[in-house]
């Protein structure tokens, strides 16, 4: 176990807690974990690269500690009524798909690895930053700005990644 993996550990563990004080209507609390967990996000990444220590456990470690963080986090603020359904159910719906397309790509080869790209990235940030700004700015008349545009980078993101899918499966990449 290295300080990436134990990073995209801590930022699951803190997500429970995350959500029971969104549940109890905590949210600078929440918010300041949040926070946590995005940097601690960013830190896992730039230890990785930094003192190579990249490892295959960190490679599906660290997606699926921020799908988890994510995914719960507009979940339980969508329960809240905090953020509309449609953005939840944007965001769930593209990480079912990329979840679905990755098994199905790692069922039919061995050499798949989890490779997120810029606009998956770009896509990251954005659900992060609103998230943090819905949870600063409670109920704020702009937050439809941040719903749409992480709808629409959450979408094109989805898009990318099943053209990635459907050329990796098609062009025989898959060895």
């Amino acid at each position: 176990m290295n300080l990436p993996n134990l990073l995209s550990l801590f930022r699951l563990f803190i997500t429970v807690f995350f959500i029971l004080l969104i549940m109890q209507d905590r949210y600078r609390i929440a918010l300041a974990l949040f926070i946590l967990q995005g940097i601690s996000d960013l830190l896992d990444g730039f230890f990785a690269r930094r003192m190579g220590i990249k490892t295959a456990l960190g490679a599906y470690l660290d997606p699926l500690a921020d799908k988890v963080m994510l995914a719960s986090s507009y979940l339980v603020l969508s329960f809240k009524s905090l953020v509309p359904f449609w953005l939840m159910t944007t965001i769930i719906t593209r990480d079912i798909v990329i979840s679905l397309g990755f098994l199905l790509l790692h069922r039919l080869s061995t050499h798949i690895a989890p490779s997120p790209s810029y606009l998956s990235k770009a896509t990251t940030v954005a659900q992060i930053v609103t998230v943090i700004y819905v949870l600063w700015f409670l109920h704020s008349p702009y937050e439809m700005v941040f719903f749409y545009a992480t709808a629409i980078l959450t979408g094109l993101s989805g898009i990318q990644y099943i053209f990635l899918g459907y050329n990796a499966l098609f062009r025989k990449e898959i060895v």
